[in-house]
C-alpha cells in the first residue's frame, strides 16, 4: 500500500512538473528562447568540470611527481582481493548497484530506482615506467569507469524488472587516476583525495572518447553562437511583417518530412561508398540536426501563435547555420571519432 502511495505521489509531482514547465513555457515564451541556451552551456559546464579536468591535466612522470593536483597513469596493483556479489568477478575494489525498472507506457522510456548498493574497496599502487606510487582510497568512485550490468526481467504482474551493475577494478588494469599528491611518513609521495574533491579514476579510453567529445563542441561552438544570435534577432529585433496564417505544408515538412529525408539519406549513404557516401551521409545528418533543434522550438512558436513568417526565418536560420557546420567541418566531425 505504501509503494502504491509513493507511486501516486510522484506520479502528481510528475504531472504538476510537465505542467508547470508547459506554463511557464506559454507565458514568458519571449524569455524562456534567449535564456535557455545560456541556462543549458552552464549546466554543461559545471557537470563536465570533472572531465575537463582530467583531460587538460597532463599526466606525470612518477619520479617528477610534486605536492599538488597531478595525474598518474598505470597498471593496478594490490594484494587482497574481492568477489562482486552479481557476477561473481575477482578485482581488488568494485561497486555494486541494484535497481527497478519502470517503463513509460507511452514513450517506452525506462526509469531505474536504486534499492541497494554495495562497495569494497583498498588503497593500491599504480606502476609505470617511471615508478610506483600508493594510491589512498577514502571513498571510492567509479562512476567513470565501463559498467557491467544485467537485467532480470520479471513476468509477474505489477513486479518491476530488476537492473544490477557493476563497475570494478582489476589487478592489471591500466587507469589514470587524479589525485592530490602528499608525503608521507616515509617522505614518500602518495596519492589521495583533498577536501571535497575525490579522486577521480578513469581509462584511457574513457579520455580519449572525452577528448573527442570536446573537440566536436569546439568545431561546432561558433555555428551554435551564429545559430543562437540570428534566431533571436529574428524573434526579437527584425522588423515586423504583415501577419500570416499558419502554413500546414510548413509544418508537416518541419516536424515530419525532414526527419524522413534524415533516415533516408543516412540509409543511402550507409550503402555507398566514396563521395556519395560522404554527400549522403552528410545530407543526413543536415537533416536530422535540423529536426533536433528545431522541434521544441517550432513547437513553442506554434503553441504562441507566432506569425508563420517569423517561424520560417528562425527554422531556416537553423538550417543554414546546422549546414554550415555540418558542411564546412564534415571532415573533422568525421575524423573526431575514428578509432586510431
Amino acid at each position: 500500500m505504501q509503494i502504491k502511495e509513493i507511486g501516486l505521489k510522484i506520479g502528481c509531482l510528475f504531472i504538476l512538473g510537465i505542467g508547470l514547465v508547459l506554463f511557464l513555457g506559454l507565458t514568458f515564451s519571449r524569455i524562456l528562447i534567449p535564456l535557455l541556451p545560456p541556462l543549458i552551456s552552464i549546466f554543461i559546464w559545471y557537470v563536465t568540470k570533472t572531465q575537463r579536468k582530467l583531460v587538460r591535466t597532463e599526466t606525470t612522470p612518477i619520479y617528477q611527481i610534486a605536492e599538488g593536483w597531478v595525474k598518474i597513469q598505470g597498471n593496478v596493483s594490490a594484494t587482497k582481493t574481492f568477489v562482486t556479489p552479481y557476477f561473481k568477478q575477482e578485482c581488488i575494489a568494485y561497486t555494486y548497484e541494484e535497481g527497478n525498472i519502470s517503463y513509460d507506457s507511452e514513450s517506452g522510456s525506462e526509469h531505474v530506482t536504486k534499492t541497494s548498493s554495495r562497495k569494497e574497496f583498498q588503497d593500491f599502487h599504480l606502476s609505470n615506467g617511471t615508478g610506483k606510487i600508493k594510491i589512498i582510497i577514502k571513498d571510492l568512485n567509479l562512476t567513470l569507469l565501463e559498467a557491467k550490468s544485467d537485467t532480470k526481467h520479471s513476468i509477474k504482474y505489477a513486479v518491476d524488472d530488476i537492473r544490477y551493475t557493476e563497475r570494478t577494478l582489476k589487478n592489471g588494469d591500466l587507469i589514470s587516476v587524479l589525485g592530490y599528491a602528499v608525503k608521507n611518513g616515509n617522505y614518500a609521495y602518495e596519492l589521495t583525495a583533498q577536501a571535497n574533491q575525490p579522486l577521480v579514476i578513469a581509462t584511457p579510453d574513457f579520455e580519449d572518447k572525452t577528448i573527442k567529445s570536446f573537440r566536436v563542441f569546439k568545431y561546432l561552438m561558433p555555428y551554435l553562437v551564429l545559430m543562437y544570435l540570428s534566431v533571436n534577432y529574428f524573434l526579437f529585433l527584425a522588423p515586423a511583417r504583415p501577419h500570416e496564417e499558419q502554413n500546414t505544408a510548413f509544418a508537416l515538412l518541419s516536424f515530419f518530412g525532414i526527419p524522413i529525408l534524415g533516415v533516408l539519406f543516412g540509409v543511402i549513404g550507409a550503402k555507398l561508398s566514396g563521395f556519395g557516401k560522404d554527400f549522403f551521409s552528410c545530407l543526413g545528418g543536415i537533416c536530422f540536426f535540423v529536426a533536433l533543434l528545431s522541434f521544441p522550438l517550432l513547437c513553442l512558436l506554434y503553441m504562441v501563435e507566432t506569425n508563420q513568417s517569423t517561424i520560417i526565418r528562425v527554422w531556416a536560420s537553423i538550417f543554414i547555420c546546422t549546414s554550415l557546420a555540418m558542411v564546412l567541418n564534415y571532415r573533422k566531425l568525421e575524423g573526431a571519432f575514428d578509432k586510431d
